[in-house]
């Protein structure tokens, strides 16, 4: 973690900045939501990300699909703000770790799968993993470091499962065509025939502002999804573009201050002119697609 962050935090979690700023989120913004998003949850973090769980459970709703479409009408009707916690990559601790402590604590999970490492031989994942930039922990006694497409069955019948690109790639100006197509439309394909229904959501994978092409944000209008996770810190509130449901990012080893500070909106302000040039550059005329 950036050292001049974890300071920050600490500091703010100290003074009480934090939850201060939390309790005037709430006062300023009226209703609205806010996404996480995790990447990796092993068994030597469970408790950890337990304890995470609670405190969202304290101050949150939770949230499934119809209520953020709901919120984004307008139709919230909670006191406090929403919680959606969405978990990136298709890991094997999503199943196995995560969505225990969920359903334990009442929350939905987001699970957004990159096809291709769900795809691939348990001998051949951890080498996908690292040429595809996924992070996934060796704690487990067999090879297998992906979800199976039981495990995506699984929970897709008690949460919402989404589309992380075929081979978890950054969606950049640069790819040829032939590689959107493989990294959009025929991954949505091919998590439909498993989960055997249509699958609305879309997740960008990476945070940077090279990963998000104009050209990408029309390949995921035309294959058909209706919702997409960014990753460029900002609230969800009524009247928001459901393409560009932006994220902060959360992880179960994080120290309770920083786990405040990544929520108290502070980088919200920080990533602005990024993100008004992300929503700029993947925003289509009227009636593009």
């Amino acid at each position: 973690m950036n050292p001049a962050k974890l300071a920050l935090a600490r500091t703010f979690d100290a003074l009480g900045v934090s939850d201060a700023l939390l309790r005037l989120q709430q006062t300023l913004l009226g209703p609205h939501l806010r996404i996480v998003n995790y990447h990796d949850v092993p068994p030597s973090r469970a408790d950890q990300f337990e304890a995470q769980v609670r405190y969202f459970a304290d101050r949150f709703a939770p949230v499934g699909r119809a209520d953020l479409v709901a919120l984004q009408r307008g139709e919230w009707k909670e006191r406090r703000p929403g919680l959606v916690l969405s978990f990136d990559d298709g890991l094997r601790s999503h199943a196995d770790v995560v969505a225990p402590i969920l359903e334990r604590h009442g929350f939905v999970g987001w699970f957004l799968v990159p096809v291709g490492f769900v795809e691939a031989p348990a001998d051949q994942q951890a080498s996908f993993a690292v040429e595809h930039h996924i992070h996934a922990s060796a704690e487990y006694p067999d090879a297998r470091l992906a979800l199976s497409w039981d495990d995506v069955r699984g929970l897709d019948a008690r949460h919402v499962v989404g589309c992380h690109t075929w081979n978890h790639t950054r969606l950049a100006s640069t790819l040829l065509p032939a590689d959107l197509e493989r990294e959009i439309p025929a991954a949505k394909q091919r998590l439909e025939e498993v989960v055997g229904h249509e699958v609305e959501l879309f997740a960008w994978v990476g945070g940077e502002e090279w990963a998000y092409s104009a050209e990408a944000a029309r390949a995921v209008r035309r294959a058909g999804f209706r919702l997409g996770f960014m990753t460029n810190n900002a609230p969800v509130r009524p009247g928001c573009d459901l393409f560009q449901l932006q994220r902060t990012n959360l992880e179960a080893d994080f120290p309770p201050a920083v786990m405040r500070f990544q929520l108290c909106g502070f980088l919200d302000v920080l990533y602005a002119p990024k993100r008004t040039r992300v929503n700029r550059l993947t925003t289509l005329p009227e009636g593009q697609a």
